[in-house]
């Protein structure tokens, strides 16, 4: 009985013995494990303490090679583009000022190649005639000395000959105008003038007659005769308002006003001429037009 009964508690520690063991080792275990991971955090975290204790400073950062690149702030392209468009209208303003200013030196420029064309033009048969006059004049003179002398009578008859045959005046109107004519075309002037004179002195009426005035004015414009030739301009223009030669004596008339001095008149004869000729032919035109150029005239 006795044995039965202590039996059970004895049993009952024996059995519970090994489950104790087993939860202490359990428990070591796990305190083992904390605290190696607490020493591995330790030693992980130590740089970051020292560094914060200021023991172990920090690395620099490694400085990279080569000059070190300029960060431009971006700029605004409104403000350039506006500059751009002001400065393009500035150049096209320009650009048109200067071709208008090209246009009004081109149009001088042929104007004033007109007036040297007409002026050279005008020298060269002033020349021509000149020299035709002093040609003439020596070789009547030749032919009077060599007349004179009784020693050479052949020679004579062959200067004779080759010198041109004094006009005589012919008695109708038609012949006195041909032979003035011929005798501009030799460049005879004194003989021509001779002839009209006596054509519009005889025959003051007749078509010749009103014809000759206008050219005698043209024998004595090409002398420079200025007063005389604007008389003779006048003179035709009085005669035939209307005339076919009106516009063209009316030009010549400026021409001479222009030579004596007169511009009043000068300027009067231009504007009865653009007056009364709207649409002149191309000859005349540029004749007018050259003769405008020399000096202007006012406009009202």
């Amino acid at each position: 009985m006795a044995t039965a009964q202590v039996a059970p508690p004895i049993l009952g520690q024996l059995a519970t013995f090994p489950r104790k063991t087993a939860q202490r080792r359990l428990w070591a275990g796990v305190c083992l494990s904390v605290v190696i991971i607490g020493a591995g955090l330790m030693l992980h975290a130590e740089p970051a303490l020292a560094q914060a204790r200021g023991a172990n400073p920090p690395v620099p950062a490694a400085k990279p090679a080569g000059p070190t690149p300029v960060v431009v702030p971006p700029i605004s392209a409104e403000p350039i583009s506006a500059r751009l468009i002001i400065r393009l209208e500035q150049v096209e303003r320009q650009a048109a000022e200067l071709t208008g200013r090209i246009e009004v030196l081109e149009a001088e420029l042929a104007k004033q190649q007109t007036v040297h064309k007409q002026l050279v033009q005008e020298l060269e048969a002033e020349r021509a005639n000149k020299a035709t006059i002093s040609e003439s004049t020596a070789r009547v003179a030749e032919v009077s000395t060599v007349e004179s002398s009784p020693a050479a009578p052949q020679e004579v008859q062959a200067l004779v000959g080759e010198a041109p045959p004094a006009p005589a005046p012919p008695p109708g109107a038609e012949a006195l105008f041909n032979a003035a004519q011929l005798a501009l075309q030799r460049g005879d002037y004194l003989t021509a003038e001779t002839n009209l004179n006596m054509l519009v002195t005889n025959f003051p009426t007749a078509p010749e007659g009103i014809e000759g005035r206008w050219l005698l004015g043209e024998a004595r414009y090409v002398q420079s005769a200025w007063g005389p030739a604007a008389e003779a301009y006048l003179s035709y223009l009085d005669a035939a308002p209307q005339g076919r030669r009106a516009s063209e004596s009316l030009v010549r008339l400026a021409g001479a006003f222009g030579q004596l001095g007169n511009a009043k008149m000068r300027c009067s004869a231009l504007g009865e001429y653009r007056r009364r000729t709207p649409n002149p032919d191309a000859t005349l035109k540029a004749r007018a037009d050259a003769e405008a150029a020399r000096s202007p005239c006012p406009t009202t």
